[in-house]
């Protein structure tokens, strides 16, 4: 089911970030150019305000920041693995690895939950968690969330 909404150029790992709104900058900027999002503010804004309500960071080393905003065309899902974790002021405290954004447009918000859920469930799986943190590229990451989604 991910499959169709994943993107390899949209999937990056990296050693460190500076933080956890910076990363999430870095993340819609790189959806620039892409034909995805109309405009880049709002996705930010929508995203910022989200996280006031209550870290995304939920799951075991697992973030999943999540929006809905007409600023998107369809809905949007990046991916980060972040080698040296990153505080997102996670509700268990522990550091965070594995980022999944999902923004999408009101008009796809029974897309977007099924998206949620999906991932929800599969980042319970050690397994899945561990293999994610573990990938060395956006190449495995793609591999990984195909076999754990089938």
């Amino acid at each position: 089911m991910l499959e169709k909404f994943m993107n390899k150029d949209l999937i990056f790992v990296t050693d460190k970030v500076e933080g956890k709104y910076k990363l999430l900058e870095d993340m819609v900027d790189r959806t620039l150019g892409k034909g995805v999002i109309m405009t880049r503010e709002p996705i930010i804004h929508e995203i910022k305000k989200r996280e006031k309500l209550e870290s995304t960071g939920v799951i075991e080393g697992v973030a999943i920041p999540h929006a809905r905003t007409e600023a998107v065309k369809d809905l949007l899902l990046e991916i980060a693995i972040v080698k040296d974790g990153l505080d997102f002021e996670s509700l268990d405290n522990k550091p965070v690895y594995i980022v999944f954004l999902i923004v999408a447009p009101e008009e796809a918000r029974k897309k977007y939950i099924r998206v949620l859920a999906r991932i929800s469930r599969m980042c319970r799986q050690k397994d899945f968690r561990e293999r994610l943190k573990d990938a060395d590229s956006p190449e495995d990451v793609y591999e990984i969330i195909k076999e754990f989604d089938s």
